[in-house]
């Protein structure tokens, strides 16, 4: 039950970390110079620093996992 609860955790984690990764460079990329010229915001945030945030977001989910079904 433990590798259940704790591979949850990582799945949640690394979704969350990646949407909010990907949202924050979108709401925030016009105020550091990426452009919305064919996509090229979206693209970063998508495919550039959203895999980073859910990498993040893994780390934690599987801590926050483990920690708690102690």
């Amino acid at each position: 039950m433990k590798a259940l609860i704790t591979l949850l955790g990582g799945l949640g984690g690394a979704i969350a970390g990646w949407i909010v990764a990907a949202a924050a460079t979108l709401l925030l990329g016009g105020f550091f110079g990426l452009t919305e010229f064919e996509g090229e915001r979206s693209m970063t945030a998508v495919f550039g620093i959203g895999p980073i945030g859910g990498l993040i977001g893994l780390i934690i989910g599987l801590w926050l996992g483990l920690r708690f079904y102690r």
